[in-house]
């Protein structure tokens, strides 16, 4: 375990996540472990989310009266120096310090200065998921971005088609909507045909064997589309599109097609015939996600990394003599790599064919063409290391005009290389595109606040400043809440159950419930409440429900296996500590009247939907009205109950978006209202349900996860899934 202190900070940091000895295990699923957990929350029961669906609900309930003064706007509060997953990158062809970069949740940044400052250009665009960027060359403020991430794992979000900017980002338009031109709704790749700008090509991915997916095509610049069929009439995957920059005509695409027709195509006439590569190569049938890059200099040659159908590497594979040809260059070098559907990216030097990057989990590279690799980036290095860059790539560049520069997007922002990928900086200061879990903030001290976030640790910030977070745990970041009483004092949790008590300076210690391995793992996200009346006592929960009287020190299951579902949330009542009400994945509601010694069957009636529980509010003074909000999507998603969850007022009743919901707050100090988060912003109700009033306003249209009230400011604070966290003055 680390036993650091932050420099400048009074909370001392947990262990990070750490690396796994040898080879990883194989893998027959593209889905990393916490997609079970995102889709549960964000598309059940359906099997991926809907962007265009999404887009619309966002339009709902535009103008109605607020209780809070409409000059009052929400305020971005970081982090800011923290980062979050970029998928893609473009580069102004004539100035490789000016570029853009797409976020997963966070939209489309840009740059002028190599990635010193940034500036946000997306905001209220119909989907802030961006899968692909590219610059026309001719046109260099010509701008396009593709939405819907196509990363393999389920986590993440679809998109509603592709966007374009005529000046360098300022304003966009929806050039090409998903739903009217059929196109996939998550985009990895846009290329641009140099010789012809009306020639564009797409590749995408799809979660839903119906929906549209492979490679289209528009030679009129948009105003329509055609899917290329050369590989299947059915559905495959296309990850890679490029254009020979020399000789027009010359394209190569690298297609997953479950089957003998996967790997590498080509063409020489611009896309009317197409011929599989394979020479040299494996067998078609064990490609599975294949990056390339041909080499600027060189254009004949070029280069393809391949995962199989382990999540392993394949191979690495180049061909001098534009793909009639292959050889392997990787050796046993990437044997310990491993998730390559996920991270998967490719890049050679602008003026020397022998200088390669590739990258899945790490970084590796070869100055001789392949003959020896080494690896460049070490994900498990302290921070700040000359050799230290996120994990997980997703989009390598090596601009031209600027000799050994390379741009790295991962799940923790950007990194940059001057030395050809020797050393490494992280450029994600000001990025503000976190993508939380969850959020609390301290009663005591609301310049303590904090959650965890996806594959960038629990984050905190001691002091109250966008650029002053730091991570207290690694990983995946899970539930955090603070005592009530000490903003020095809180617990903080990662993935698979694994809790921390931290107090102060003190190295925070591994209080982990006593449950079985097997237990823990199938927990994604353990749900921590503090009993509000008695600070040492804390529940969570796994199938089952676990509490302790002496803040960790030891617990003990207090109720049997619910529904043989994760629990997802826990309300220990304000006004009477004996009313702990319990949610669960399955959509289960349980109640203990004697705080957890004895506990209900299932209460959720016919009223509520079957949906996960994502949030139990009660009353501040009546422990009998309780309110739930659910997940899901196909249903009404927030609830009422008036006599202790015996029976249920649906107060959605459809006035609210259809979107899964994941907060509510009801402020002790006003509590007619009612505050809900959900995909598509914040919502209150002064009247019980009977109206409801938008307050997203100026957020960006991001999915928001979490809502905390801190009634000593009178603030509200929203924790958002790609835009860091927001707050704002509602008292």
């Amino acid at each position: 375990m680390a036993k650091k202190k932050i420099p400048g900070q009074n909370l001392a940091a947990g262990p990070r996540k750490k690396r796994r000895k040898g080879p990883p295990e194989a893998r027959k699923s593209t889905h990393k472990l916490r997609a079970q957990w995102f889709r549960a929350r964000a598309a059940w029961p359906y099997r991926d989310a809907s962007g265009e669906h999404l887009a619309t609900q966002r339009e709902k309930i535009k103008a109605q009266a607020s209780a809070v003064p409409t000059d009052r706007q929400w305020e971005p509060i970081g982090p800011t120096n923290i980062g979050g997953r970029l998928t893609s990158l473009a580069v102004h062809p004539g100035d490789p310090d000016v570029f853009w970069v797409g976020a997963a949740g966070g939209g489309v940044w840009k740059t002028e200065d190599g990635g010193s400052t940034w500036k946000n250009l997306w905001h209220k665009q119909g989907s802030l998921n961006i899968g692909a960027l590219a610059v026309d060359t001719k046109a260099p403020d010509t701008v396009y971005a593709a939405t819907g991430e196509a990363d393999l794992s389920a986590d993440s979000y679809p998109g509603v088609g592709i966007y374009r900017s005529s000046d360098g980002g300022a304003t966009w338009t929806l050039w090409a909507p998903t739903k009217q031109f059929q196109l996939p709704r998550r985009i990895g790749v846009v290329s641009i045909d140099p010789f012809d700008s009306k020639h564009i090509r797409i590749g995408g991915v799809s979660h839903i064997e119906t929906e549209p997916s492979g490679m289209f095509v528009t030679t009129d610049g948009g105003v329509t589309w055609a899917r290329d069929n050369f590989v299947s009439p059915s559905g495959y995957f296309c990850h890679a599109i490029v254009f020979h920059p020399n000789k027009q005509g010359v394209i190569f695409a690298g297609v997953f097609e479950r089957g003998a027709q996967s790997g590498i195509w080509r063409t020489t006439d611009g896309g009317a015939n197409w011929t599989h590569v394979t020479t040299g190569l494996p067998s078609a049938e064990s490609f599975r996600r294949t990056s390339l890059a041909l080499a600027p200099s060189k254009p004949d040659t070029i280069y393809a990394v391949a995962s199989d159908a382990d999540e392993g590497v394949l191979g690495v594979f180049v061909s001098k003599n534009m793909g009639n040809t292959w050889a392997s260059i990787g050796g046993s070098h990437f044997s310990d790599e491993g998730q390559m559907s996920y991270g998967n990216t490719i890049v050679v030097h602008p003026t020397d064919p022998d200088h390669v990057l590739c990258g899945g989990v790490d970084l590796h590279g070869t100055t001789n063409g392949g003959s020896s690799w080494k690896q460049l980036t070490h994900w498990d290095f302290d921070r700040g290391d000359a050799k230290y860059a996120h994990a997980d790539h997703h989009c390598l560049v090596m601009p031209a005009g600027a000799s050994g520069r390379v741009y790295d997007c991962n799940d923790g922002g950007l990194d940059r290389s001057d030395d050809g990928g020797e050393t490494w900086q992280n450029l994600s200061n000001g990025l503000a595109v976190t993508m939380f879990y969850d959020l609390d903030v301290a009663p005591s001290d609301p310049r303590n606040f904090g959650g965890g976030a996806q594959d960038n640790g629990t984050n905190v910030t001691t002091d109250g400043k966008p650029d002053t977070h730091f991570e207290i745990l690694g990983g995946d970041g899970g539930w955090m809440v603070y005592n009530p009483q000490s903003a020095s004092k809180l617990f903080a949790s990662y993935y698979n159950f694994r809790i921390f008590r931290f107090r102060g300076s003190t190295p925070p210690k591994n209080v982990s419930p006593p449950a079985p391995r097997s237990e823990q793992n199938s927990v994604w996200m353990c749900y921590i409440t503090y009993d509000p009346n008695e600070p040492k006592t804390i529940f969570t929960g796994t199938f089952r429900v676990w509490k302790t009287t002496n803040e960790g020190t030891s617990w003990k299951a207090v109720s049997g296996n619910l529904d043989d579902s994760s629990i997802t949330a826990i309300e220990v009542a304000p006004a009477n500590s004996n009313f702990v009400y319990v949610g669960t994945e399955n959509g289960g509601l349980f109640r203990s009247l004697d705080s957890g010694k004895t506990w209900s069957g299932n209460i959720a009636g016919a009223t509520l939907p079957g949906r996960q529980i994502t949030r139990i509010e009660t009353h501040p003074a009546n422990a009998q009205t309780v309110f739930v909000t659910v997940a899901g999507t196909g249903s009404s998603h927030v609830f009422r109950s008036g006599d202790g969850g015996l029976t249920w007022t649906d107060i959605d009743q459809g006035k609210l978006p259809a979107v899964p919901h994941s907060a509510a707050v009801v402020p002790p100090d006003d509590a007619n209202a009612l505050y809900v988060a959900n995909d598509a912003g914040v919502y209150v109700t002064n009247d019980g349900g009977g109206s409801w009033t938008n307050l997203t306003r100026n957020l960006p249209n991001v999915m928001v996860v979490d809502l905390v009230y801190h009634q000593g400011e009178g603030i509200l604070w929203a924790a958002t899934y790609g835009r860091s966290i927001w707050r704002i003055k509602i008292k």
